[in-house]
């Protein structure tokens, strides 16, 4: 027993994982009281205790292998869930549907045999299938074959009998019983591997004969059969477009992350230049509002340009650098002892960059020292480490992006000009996103689609003609702004649609057809500036204090009058929509609405209102 207990610990009992798969299958396939394979999943996983049910849907989800002894408990158990007329067809109908598994994942290895064989095709189909249950079982079976007239005959059985007895009678399974079931799916295996490598494989004279601890199969196959090539080509033409299917998806992925910004003819002019200044190591200067992209586009010129496996370093001057005191530090490095703390010598990020492209971001915020220092890179790209004798020498391509008035800088005398005239090899102006209206729908649908696939809040799409009117805000904060409100959108919203009402505010009234408008005195916003007359609203109110004069509560400053005459302009103005006067009403749902219509005695006037737009 203990000498038992030593071998079945040596023994490999893992089975891959697609192998129980293939049992969850043919049970779908033999059992008419399964609509499909997640219901046996189900099955199986109710079968088995708190523990079994946790480790069998962590084995689920991470594909792992399962164990010999699982296996077994699954045949087993598939048995009782099909009829009684297809338990002994259970196990080989699982190793059939291993083999589609087999042939798909395998096609190159078998395409190199069929094309590089050599001798006679039943000896290569013999090879083949050795090689095949080998390589899934872990050497766990012994399998000879021999050639007879019209078939290869093969002959299984477990390699270590022993060590397997010892293993399943430690888990209380009958080795019989095992060695069936296992053998059953191994034939299957092999049979639906050659009816997929045969060309006009004929199954009816298959044999399988299992007694004892010897299983024994016959493949009729004959002297004058052939690889069927077809089948093999069509499935790796499948391959083949599934891989021009990536290749573009990869491509149109590229082309939208590349010309995300691209569509309307300025921003095609200011590609082109990209595209252009990306061949060359000169400077470029990329000018623009903030959240114009330049930073993205910095990092484009590189990707396109020949210092693309170099390394691409990005250093905004105004955060990353810090005190002129450091500016040699961070940009330049300094030299052991060159200050108190600097125990060891530290490479600047221009050094770091060499080979590669420095991007010098916000450069018009850098102060009179970082450009004196800047100034000399840029004309000898030799800089000193700070505390350092020698010159250091780099070979970098220099990017810079400012989002403000360089010429008018350098006139005052806050920017040097010497630096500027050095920095102005390739200026870049990239135009704002009011500019060009056009491109935000496309635009918009990108960001939130690269948000969703970076995992960034539950999945979420736009709703139909919401992309079209995002073209109608300004953008002051350009692509940046659209970004965050896309992404404001995608958390508020309450369904897997984006609706008008999920956007921050200014966005929202942009979709919602109201422009900015007065602010009322409860904080309320009206709709567009002069739709609103403050002094006939005031006439409003001095009008139903006159009508209902009389009542301490009603004088013409009692907080009522101001909202009735507020909801009647505002049920004017919108011809009676709800929907948007809710917006403008304590942000109200239309319930509340209607029952202040009700209060306020305004039911008549939201009829006439809705009956003008009628007309």
């Amino acid at each position: 027993m203990r000498r038992g207990a030593k071998a079945a610990a040596v023994m490999d009992d893992r089975c891959p994982f697609e192998a129980a798969v293939s049992v969850v299958r043919a049970i779908t396939k033999l059992s008419p009281q399964f609509e499909d394979e997640d219901s046996v999943v189900e099955a199986v996983v109710a079968s088995g205790g708190s523990e079994s049910r946790a480790y069998l849907q962590a084995i689920a989800r991470t594909g792992h292998s399962v164990f010999y002894e699982q296996m077994q408990r699954l045949y087993e158990f598939g048995k009782e869930l099909v009829p009684a007329s297809a338990r002994d067809r259970l196990c080989r109908e699982a190793g059939r549907e291993f083999a589609v598994s087999f042939f798909d994942e395998s096609l190159r290895p078998l395409l190199t045999v069929a094309l590089e064989r050599r001798g006679p095709f039943r000896v290569t189909l013999k090879r083949m299938v050795r090689s095949y249950v080998s390589r899934y079982t872990n050497d766990r079976y012994a399998i000879s074959a021999e050639m007879t007239p019209g078939a290869i005959e093969f002959k299984l059985r477990y390699a270590e009998p022993e060590i397997v007895h010892a293993y399943l009678a430690q888990h209380g399974i009958d080795l019989a019983d095992a060695f069936r079931n296992s053998s059953a799916y191994v034939a299957g295996a092999i049979e639906g591997l050659i009816s997929q490598l045969v060309e006009g494989y004929d199954g009816a004279d298959f044999a399988l004969d299992c007694s004892g601890h010897v299983a024994r199969f016959r493949v009729p196959v004959r002297d004058s059969d052939g690889f069927a090539y077809d089948p093999l080509i069509a499935k790796l033409l499948g391959h083949i477009d599934e891989l021009e299917s990536r290749r573009r998806s990869a491509a149109l992925a590229e082309r939208l992350e590349g010309d995300l910004m691209v569509g309307s003819e300025g921003m095609l002019r200011t590609w082109d230049l990209i595209r252009r200044a990306s061949r060359t190591s000169e400077i470029v200067l990329l000018r623009g509002e903030s959240g114009t992209g330049k930073s993205f586009l910095a990092r484009k010129i590189h990707e396109l340009s020949d210092r693309a496996a170099g390394p691409f370093v990005e250093v905004a001057l105004t955060s990353d650098v810090g005190t002129d005191d450091l500016v040699q530090s961070h940009l330049f490095g300094h030299e052991r002892g060159a200050y108190t703390g600097a125990v060891g010598e530290k490479q600047g990020l221009f050094s770091l960059a060499d080979g590669g492209t420095i991007f010098l971001d916000e450069i018009g915020d850098a102060s009179a020292d970082v450009q004196a220092r800047l100034l000399r890179v840029l004309d000898s790209s030799t800089f000193k480490r700070l505390g350092g004798a020698r010159d250091v020498k780099v070979d970098v391509r220099v990017i810079a992006a400012t989002n403000r008035d360089l010429e008018a800088m350098a006139e005052s005398g806050a920017f040097r000009r010497d630096l500027y005239y050095r920095l102005c090899v390739i200026p870049i102006r990239l135009p704002t996103l009011r500019d060009r209206p056009g491109d935000v729908p496309a635009l918009a649908e990108f960001l939130l689609a690269r948000a969703q696939a970076e995992g960034r809040g539950p999945r979420r799409r736009l709703a139909p003609g919401i992309a079209a009117k995002l073209g109608g805000h300004p953008w002051p904060g350009n692509v940046r702004e659209l970004d965050h409100a896309l992404k404001y959108a995608a958390a508020m919203a309450s369904s897997e649609e984006i609706e008008a009402e999920d956007f921050p505010a200014p966005v929202r009234d942009v979709l919602l057809g109201v422009a900015a408008a007065p602010t009322m005195p409860d904080g309320a916003r009206g709709p567009a500036s002069g739709v609103i007359d403050e002094a006939a609203l005031r006439r409003e109110i001095r009008g139903a204090a006159l009508r209902r004069r009389g009542a301490a509560t009603e004088s013409p400053a009692h907080v009522d009058h101001a909202r009735r005459a507020w909801l009647a302009a505002l049920i004017d103005e919108f011809d009676g929509d709800l929907s948007l006067v809710g917006r403008f009403w304590d942000r109200s749902s239309e319930k509340t609405l209607r029952a202040a219509v009700r209060a306020f005695g305004l039911t008549e006037r939201l009829a006439v209102a809705r009956a003008r737009k009628r007309r």
